[in-house]
């Protein structure tokens, strides 16, 4: 029988150890200590995310790693992770994964959320459980979203899309790990955030994913390179592919809402995020 216990989520609350052009652009006399704080549409970019998490019966708790209390109060219940919010996202994971294996060991997956994603909607949030639910047999589970559904209320974006056979899609900001398999994974952890934060979005993204760049160091993986970049790679293919050269299963899960993908990265994100959120939130 599938499993319906609730999950606990821990959000990403990252700062840089050198100021970013965003925060230069909208933080400019340095007062936040992170992103997340940043106001939006008469809230705090983060408000807008945990109100969406805290109304889905999947998650049972929120930690907070990177920010404390003082830093980030809220009337909501949230559970806060001292470690500090300059360390790498592996970091942040490894620690996280210690913390919630020992507070929920029956649990074999932990979830995670960046903290910059104020699109997330409480129904884009179950439909991710619900697949999660559907595929507990997977190690690494990967939230995606459609480029083609994004382009209407992000016309201009630069998200970095992979093309596959069957659709382009762009990472999301959910994402699940199997605890045990961090440790053998975290090399590909850290090049896919270093990547992705090195990666010129201003360029031409449709002929080479960051992940797979980095993947194309090895020669056992030049075909599926080859197929990408022709075109012909599906994603269910990657999948495939990859499960079988790291001996893990690793999934997409494949989210139809725009608000899943956007997070707050360069500095025009901050107007068409606030934007989107006028019209699908903030209304409401």
């Amino acid at each position: 029988m599938i499993s319906v216990k609730p999950y606990p989520v821990m959000v990403l609350c990252r700062s840089d150890p050198e100021r970013r052009e965003l925060m230069k652009a909208h933080d400019p006399h340095g007062l936040l200590p992170s992103k997340a704080l940043l106001p939006m549409a008469g809230k705090r970019v983060l408000d807008w995310q945990l109100e969406a998490m805290v109304k889905s019966p999947n998650i049972d708790e929120i930690y907070l790693i990177g920010l404390s209390p003082e830093e980030f109060p809220s009337d909501l219940a949230l559970k806060y992770i001292q470690f500090d919010r300059n360390s790498s996202i592996l970091e942040k994971i490894k620690h996280g994964s210690k913390l919630l294996q020992k507070i929920n060991p029956d649990l074999d997956h932990i979830v995670i959320c960046s903290g910059d994603a104020p699109g997330l909607t409480t129904r884009s949030i179950d439909l991710f459980f619900d697949i999660l639910r559907q595929n507990l047999d997977a190690d690494l589970l990967l939230g995606a979203v459609p480029e083609e559904i994004t382009l209407k209320f992000f016309p201009d974006h630069r998200r970095v899309i992979g093309k596959f056979q069957d659709q382009s899609i762009y990472p999301g900001e959910m994402y699940a790990f199997r605890h045990e398999i961090i440790s053998t994974i975290e090399s590909e952890i850290h090049q896919m955030t270093l990547k992705r934060r090195q990666f010129d979005r201003k360029k031409d993204t449709s002929k080479l994913i960051p992940i797979l760049s980095y993947l194309g160091r090895r020669p056992d993986l030049w075909l599926l390179i080859i197929k990408y970049l022709l075109g012909l790679l599906s994603i269910s293919e990657l999948e495939s592919i990859l499960s079988r050269f790291y001996q893990l299963k690793m999934k997409a899960i494949i989210i139809p809402d725009p608000g899943f993908g956007m997070d707050l990265d360069l500095p025009e994100d901050y107007q068409s995020i606030s934007e989107y959120i006028q019209k699908t939130k903030a209304q409401a």
